[in-house]
């Protein structure tokens, strides 16, 4: 591979599913990068019920670089080769149509692909958010390519966003795409073979603003996620001739507790990142779903404290063509508090046990 010019032509692809309320900021998100060379968008419709296709032909009539295809319903990895199909550059990014890249987000990583030729695919950090935007806290992922791929080889999590990803396209053609076998594991399938074709990258820079919504893929087929990827792992371990690894099935939760997990976690997020207010916003389904939850209850009194201390958040609400700015977690908190609490009771448990 060759190293290119700085101004290389860019295909953003964006899959869109019924995502009419997000989809608007997405291509702003898009519209508002700083790169300083060719972009195309094209948007995907696949087959949505709401107004998903009108609103992305309501830009394409104001924008000239915006083309819009829409299709039967056909899946998310179906839709995905589709979109590689209708890219006509090099360079392929991909965004979905729930989430916002951050402005710099084409001009870090193009940059990064025309200074590495060994590289096929780099990523960024992520920051989640609510459905309306508000700032729930910072999701991090190795930068290094090898931890990266044995992270996947080794069974765990996704180590790489497929929203606000940059590839080449012909790695990706010549890893075979992504695999239509897996429909709700289709990333994780290709990253694992994608290593095998070149290097993967993780840049430090925040590039994804990442959507949590209790209607998005990620959180309505989790459990079928970690079903298929455990068959692709087995299958790249088999690839590269290693030894299958012994994964626990059972360890999947049933879809009530798998939905108790999945809100405790972005609500833990927001607490720890300092941004009560979105965990509020959380808990109150949260709780609505899940009314005996000590747990949760006892995150909406810390919520609501840090809340009138902090004044709302301590990261402001997203929107397009906005960097990201946060702050921390402030030494007054109730929430630093309690888990200060939780560690000084570990330990007091730990030295009671050596005595004994």
């Amino acid at each position: 591979m060759t190293v290119g010019t700085f101004d290389d032509p860019v295909t953003v692809v964006i899959p869109v599913f019924n995502l009419d309320a997000y989809l608007p900021d997405a291509i702003e998100s898009v519209l508002q990068q700083d790169y300083a060379g060719p972009v195309s968008i094209v948007v995907l419709d696949d087959g949505s019920t709401d107004k998903s296709l009108q609103v992305a032909h309501q830009f394409a009539d104001k924008v000239t670089n915006l083309k819009v295809v829409s299709q039967t319903n056909q899946g998310r990895a179906k839709t995905r080769n589709r979109l590689l199909e209708l890219a006509e550059t090099e360079f392929i990014a991909w965004l979905d149509g729930d989430d916002l890249a951050s402005p710099c987000w084409l001009t870090d990583q193009i940059t990064f692909l025309q200074r590495h030729p060994e590289c096929v695919a780099v990523g960024g950090q992520g920051y989640s958010m609510t459905a309306s935007g508000l700032a729930i806290g910072p999701i991090q992922h190795p930068l290094d390519g090898d931890e990266i791929d044995q992270r996947h080889l080794s069974g765990g999590a996704n180590a790489f966003f497929q929203s606000c990803v940059l590839v080449r396209k012909s790695a990706v053609m010549k890893a075979g795409g992504y695999d239509e076998r897996y429909p709700c594991a289709e990333d994780y399938s290709l990253w694992l073979r994608l290593a095998e074709v070149g290097q993967l990258a993780n840049l430090p820079a925040c590039h994804l603003y990442y959507r949590v919504h209790a209607t998005s893929a990620n959180w309505t087929l989790n459990i079928d996620q970690r079903t298929q990827g455990h068959a692709i792992h087995q299958e790249a371990r088999r690839r590269r001739g290693l030894p299958p690894v012994c994964e626990d099935m059972d360890a999947i939760p049933q879809l009530d507790k798998d939905d108790w997990n999945r809100r405790l976690f972005w609500i833990n997020i927001a607490l720890k990142s300092g941004n009560p207010l979105s965990a509020l916003q959380m808990l109150g389904p949260a709780l609505k779903r899940h009314p005996m939850s000590l747990i949760l209850w006892l995150a909406f009194l810390v919520s609501v404290a840090d809340m009138i201390i902090f004044v709302g958040n301590r990261t402001r609400k997203f929107a397009p063509g906005q960097a990201l700015q946060s702050r921390s977690l402030p030494f007054l908190s109730f929430y630093r508090a309690g888990r200060g609490l939780v560690r000084a009771r570990r330990r007091w448990r730990g030295v009671r046990n050596a005595n004994h």
